[in-house]
C-alpha cells in the first residue's frame, strides 16, 4: 500500500521527511516529447534514428558552477522543447520492417496477432537483455517517460538490439520497443491526407524508467491518418552510473528516504534541488552535494560541528503521474535503505509520487553525529533515571579563576579568565542504568547532562588590588 503524508501535517514533521515545497512548486510538469512519426520532410533527408547528446561531466560542472556562484540557489528549470520545422509536403516516408494488416486500418492493426506474439516472446526470461528488467508487456501505447534520449527504426523486433544501443548512449537507462502504424507519405496536405500505412518497429530511449503508468501515448491523428501502437514492451536498466567519490547506488524503487532525527536529536537533512532540463543523472546530485560540503567546510567556525553533505537520495518526482523532474535531497549522514518509507505526498488536491529512487553515500566519509551515539544513549538514560546528582558526584568543574583589577575613582577594569575543565572525582557506585556503558562514555554523557552555575563577589578599594573570584559547580 502506498503511504502518503498530508500537507497539513508537514509542520509537525522533521524537514527531512518533507519535500522542499519552495523548490517543488516552481517546477511545472514536463511537456510531452513529440517523438516523430514523420521521418522525412525533404528529399534525401530521412531520419531513421536520432540520439540526444549528453555529457554527464559537463552537466555536473554546470551545477557546481551555479551553486558556487550562489550556494543557496536552486538550479534553474527549463521545460522548453524545440519543435521540428516542416519544409515539404507529401514527402515519401521510409518503409517499415513490420507487417501491414489487411484491411489497412487502425483497428486491423491493433488486432493483428503478430504484434502480441513478438512482444510476448521478447518478455520471456531468456529474451530479456542482461542487466535489464522487463517492466510491462504488449501494451497498445508507448511511453512518455523522463529524459528523452532519441529513437531508432529497427529492421526486426529485438529487445537485445535496443539494449545494446541504449547502453552506448550516455544517460540512457531504459527503452521502449513497439510496432507503430505510420503513414507512407507525410499527410500534411489535402492531396495526401489519408495515405496507406507502413509498420515501423521503433526503439525509443529514455534516461528515466519506462513503466505501465507512463505508457500513455496511444497514438495520434496526422490529418486523416491515424497513428496507433501495438506490441509495446518496456525495459529498465537498474544499474546506474556511480559518481566519483561515492559508493555504488542503492536502488530504493518507488520510495524516498524518510530520515528521522539522528541519535543526538539533530536533523540531518540539509537542502534539496530539482533538475528537469537534463537526463536523469546521479552526478547532478553529487555535484550539488560536493558543493554544499565544500561551502560548509570553507565557512566552518573553529570548534563548531560542521554539517557537510555526505549522502544524497535522488529520484523522479511525479505530480499527478506526470514527471516534474529529478529531485535531490542532501544529508550530512548516511541512511540505510530501511529508511526508504516515503512513497508519496498530498499537496492540496495534487498527489506527488516517487519513482526510480537511489541513494548514494560518500565513500570516505559517510557522516557522523555531533557526538557518539553511545554517549547520546547514556545521556538519555541519565535524564530518564534522573541521575544528574550522580553525575555531579563524579564530576567537578575546575575553578575558573578570574583576576579583576579595579581602579578608583575611574572604576575601569581589565579581566583575565582561565576556563575550567571537567575532571572525574573518586569513583562512586555506578547506577544500574549506566552499568552497560564504558566509564569514558558515562563521563562524557555526564558532562553533557550536568548544568553548571556560578556565583561571584567583588571588592573595590582606593588603590589597585587583585580580587579572585572562585566559580564552583552546584
Amino acid at each position: 500500500m502506498r503511504s502518503f503524508i498530508a500537507a497539513a501535517a508537514f509542520a509537525a514533521l522533521a524537514q527531512a521527511q518533507d519535500l522542499d515545497w519552495d523548490v517543488v512548486l516552481q517546477a511545472t510538469p514536463i511537456a510531452e516529447v513529440s517523438i516523430p512519426v514523420v521521418y522525412a520532410t525533404v528529399p534525401a533527408n530521412t531520419a531513421t534514428a536520432t540520439t540526444v547528446s549528453y555529457s554527464s561531466e559537463a552537466a555536473a560542472a554546470a551545477v557546481t558552477s551555479a551553486l558556487e556562484a550562489n550556494p543557496s540557489d536552486a538550479f534553474p528549470l527549463d521545460n522548453n522543447i524545440a519543435k521540428r520545422a516542416t519544409v515539404a509536403t507529401c514527402q515519401t516516408q521510409p518503409t517499415g520492417a513490420g507487417p501491414v494488416p489487411t484491411p489497412d486500418s487502425a483497428s486491423a492493426f491493433l488486432a493483428l496477432p503478430d504484434f502480441s506474439a513478438s512482444a510476448t516472446a521478447a518478455a520471456a526470461a531468456t529474451a530479456i537483455p542482461s542487466g535489464y528488467v522487463n517492466t510491462f508487456v504488449n501494451q497498445k501505447a508507448s511511453n512518455n517517460a523522463y529524459g528523452y534520449m532519441g529513437y531508432t527504426l529497427l529492421t526486426e523486433y529485438n529487445a537485445q538490439t535496443c539494449a545494446d544501443k541504449c547502453t552506448k548512449i550516455n544517460g540512457c537507462q531504459a527503452f521502449n520497443i513497439y510496432f507503430e502504424r505510420d503513414p507512407t507519405v507525410n499527410p500534411d496536405d489535402s492531396s495526401c491526407s489519408s495515405p496507406s500505412s507502413t509498420t515501423q518497429i521503433k526503439c525509443v530511449y529514455w534516461s528515466g524508467p519506462v513503466t505501465s503508468d507512463n505508457a500513455n501515448n496511444a497514438g495520434q491523428w496526422r490529418n486523416q491518418f491515424q497513428v496507433v501502437i501495438a506490441g509495446s514492451n518496456g525495459y529498465v536498466n537498474k544499474s546506474i552510473a556511480t559518481p566519483d567519490g561515492y559508493n555504488a547506488g542503492v536502488y530504493l524503487n518507488n520510495a524516498a528516504i524518510n530520515a528521522p532525527l539522528d541519535c543526538t536529536g539533530d536533523d540531518t537533512f540539509l537542502e534539496s534541488h530539482v533538475f528537469n532540463n537534463k537526463p536523469f543523472d546521479a552526478n547532478l546530485c553529487a555535484a550539488a552535494c560536493n558543493s554544499q560540503a565544500n561551502y560548509a567546510r570553507a565557512t566552518a567556525q573553529d570548534g563548531k560541528f560542521t554539517k557537510a553533505c555526505n549522502f544524497f537520495n535522488t529520484y523522479l518526482l511525479y505530480k499527478n503521474k506526470v514527471n516534474i523532474g529529478q529531485y535531490c535531497a542532501l544529508y550530512d549522514q548516511s541512511w540505510a535503505s530501511s529508511y526508504a518509507k516515503n512513497t508519496g505526498y498530498y499537496y492540496g488536491q495534487d498527489v506527488y509520487t516517487v519513482g526510480f529512487s537511489y541513494s548514494f553515500s560518500n565513500k570516505t566519509d559517510p557522516g557522523q553525529p555531533r557526538y557518539p551515539c553511545a554517549v547520546a544513549s547514556a545521556k538519555s538514560a541519565i535524564s530518564s533515571a534522573t541521575l544528574q546528582s550522580y553525575c555531579s558526584s563524579i564530576l567537578t568543574l575546575a575553578a575558573a579563576t578570574t583576576q579583576i583589577v579595579v581602579y578608583t575613582p575611574t572604576v575601569s577594569a581589565t579581566t583575565f579568565t582561565t576556563a575550567g575543565a571537567l575532571k572525574k572525582r573518586a569513583t562512586s557506585a555506578t547506577p544500574s542504568a549506566l552499568q552497560k556503558y564504558a566509564p569514558s562514555v558515562v563521563t562524557q554523557a555526564c558532562g553533557l547532562a550536568v548544568t553548571s552555575g556560578a556565583t561571584a563577589t567583588t571588592t573595590t578599594t582606593a588603590s589597585p588590588t587583585t580580587v579572585y573570584i572562585a566559580t564552583s559547580t552546584v
